[in-house]
Parts: C-alpha cells; sequence; structure tokens
C-alpha cells in the first residue's frame, strides 16, 4: 500500500539533537537499507517521533511494505528503548490484507539492530510467499 507521503532521506540536525546515540544509528541504518521517512504521527499519534517505509517489489510490483514506526515512551513505559521501533508489514492475501508487526525487539546494539532488520524482513518474504506473492494493486 503506497501512502500519500512527503519522502525523506537524510535526518536533519535538530533529529540528531534529540535522539540517543543508538536512536541515531538505526535511523541511518534504515536510510542506508533503502527506507524512506515519512510522516507516521499521522497515523501513529504524538508518541510517533518519526517514521519509515520500504517497498519490496519483484519485477517492478510492489510486493508489500514494512513500515518502521519511531515512538518517543520516555516516561511513559519502563525500558522506552525496546519499544521504540516498531515494524509493520502489510502483505495482500486472497483473503484481505494481512499484517503483522514486531514489538519489543533490542534495536540498542548496532550487531543486534542490523541482525534484527534482516530477521524481520526475511520473516516478512517467507511469509508473503506462504500466503501466495499476491501483489498490491496499483
Amino acid at each position: 500500500m503506497k501512502w500519500n507521503t512527503k519522502e525523506e532521506s537524510s535526518l536533519s540536525i535538530n533529529d540528531l539533537k534529540k535522539n540517543s546515540l543508538h536512536s541515531t544509528f538505526f535511523r541511518n541504518l534504515l536510510l542506508s537499507n533503502g527506507y524512506k521517512k515519512f510522516d507516521g504521527k499521522k497515523l501513529k499519534g504524538n508518541y510517533c517521533y518519526d517514521a519509515y517505509y520500504k517497498d519490496f517489489e519483484e519485477n517492478k510490483e510492489l510486493s508489500y511494505t514494512v513500515y518502521c514506526y519511531c515512538y518517543d515512551l520516555k516516561n511513559v513505559v519502563e525500558n522506552p528503548e525496546l519499544l521504540e521501533f516498531s515494524f509493520e508489514v502489510q502483505i495482500d492475501t486472497e483473503r484481505g490484507i494481512l499484517s503483522f508487526e514486531s514489538i519489543q525487539w533490542d534495536f540498542t546494539k548496532a550487531n543486534y539492530a542490523k541482525e534484527n532488520l534482516k530477521y524481520f524482513e526475511s520473516k516478512c518474504e517467507e511469509i508473503w510467499k506462504v500466503f501466495g506473492s499476491k501483489k498490491f494493486p496499483e
């Protein structure tokens, strides 16, 4: 599903100043892996300070989209860094749209962040294939 959003491919100085090192590293990792910024606050509310998406295609047709929502939950929950990044995917199936997400994954350490990102993307691909590899209509 394509969103009508303004895309960005960099982090501003203000973005870098307001966040921790692991957060900045991970958001830059997203950008370097082809994710694009969009305004997630419209969809997820005020706790969402940043959002990214990446379209996965096969033969130039949209297979599915992975979204990453970044939440500032300091003073709201214990261990807010474990809930800062939430990934979601939407897959078109024979019976409608299937969506699943990650919660409480450790993206605070560089090696875990890279592994978890690739792991989530690979599981999305596997599940997309299990449900028939259906493309999203344009």
